[in-house]
């Protein structure tokens, strides 16, 4: 499979702290990317960064194949969209669109024109006179009409209620359907993009620190609950934290596929195993409980 953006050995230092710490992520291409980390975890700067919007002196991103430092032309194939990604706030929606209307070859005037009905934006408003959902709105279409080979969404359910949440999955996911392409999204919002992520890249204290598929998440992160004891029986839980403890009773996070003996084991010794959501896996990383 061919690779979108590559980013590797990225490492990227502001006023002498470092703020990502040799980052490697093959995107590839027609994939849907989810990017989560904690606030300041280093996100936006990562995708500032694929943009040329911020140069780093360390690593190299390379956009299908071509080192985007060196050819600058090549970032015509990326559409990031973010709320207030527009300067001039006097400009009338009407104009914005058509900025990225000229900047994109296989812009969608059409559904541009049926999304902004949709959702009852009047394109001859100003930007600086739209609520803040609104202008999210507007940069979202922004990024679906695009079609370009790369679209990044940096939280892009800002100010958005939760039907206009809804309703821009369901639109994304279908002009994905009809015009595949790289897709990353960067939110906090994990519960609400999980069933649309096919890829996550998860970033704390300045790495990556889960790089995989959602199938092979769902299937090798579980909860391993039981009695403490008959805990202490079971090898892949030796030398880790429990998530919780309860009286007798503790809990541990996981991150493995489980052999055929350990399933047995684990079986054999009457100890609970649950599945793990994204959120759950999200959280037991950040926390530095799964090592």
């Amino acid at each position: 499979m061919n690779i979108g953006v590559k980013v590797e050995n990225l490492s990227y230092s502001f006023k002498n702290q470092k703020i990502l710490d040799d980052i490697n992520i093959d995107f590839h291409e027609n994939k849907i990317y989810g990017l989560l980390g904690k606030n300041g975890a280093g996100k936006t700067t990562l995708l500032n960064i694929i943009t040329n919007q911020l140069l780093s002196k360390e690593g190299k991103i390379y956009i299908k194949g071509v080192e985007a430092r060196k050819n600058p032309s090549i970032l015509e194939n990326i559409c990031i969209v973010r709320e207030k990604e527009y300067l001039n706030e006097d400009a009338k929606i009407k104009d914005i669109f058509d900025i990225y209307l000229y900047f994109y070859k296989n812009y969608d005037k059409k559904l541009q024109h049926k999304l902004c009905k949709k959702f009852n934006i009047d394109t001859k408003k100003r930007y600086k006179n739209l609520s803040r959902g609104l202008k999210t709105l507007v940069f979202n279409i922004i990024g679906i009409c695009s079609n370009a080979d790369i679209v990044i969404f940096d939280e892009p359910t800002i100010g958005l209620d939760a039907l206009n949440r809804v309703e821009f999955y369901d639109l994304l996911l279908d002009n994905y359907i009809n015009y595949p392409k790289t897709i990353i999204i960067a939110t906090h919002l994990i519960d609400e993009v999980e069933n649309l992520l096919e890829e996550v890249v998860i970033i704390n204290n300045k790495k990556v620190v889960f790089y995989d598929s959602i199938e092979n998440l769902k299937e090798n992160s579980v909860y391993i609950s039981g009695n403490k004891e008959d805990l202490n029986k079971l090898d892949i839980v030796k030398n880790k934290k429990p998530i919780k403890t309860f009286r007798n009773n503790e809990t541990y996070a996981y991150y493995e596929k489980l052999s055929k003996e350990e399933l047995n084991k684990i079986k054999e010794l009457s100890l609970d195993i649950e599945a793990m959501s994204l959120q759950d896996m999200f959280i037991s990383i950040s926390k530095e409980e799964i090592k």
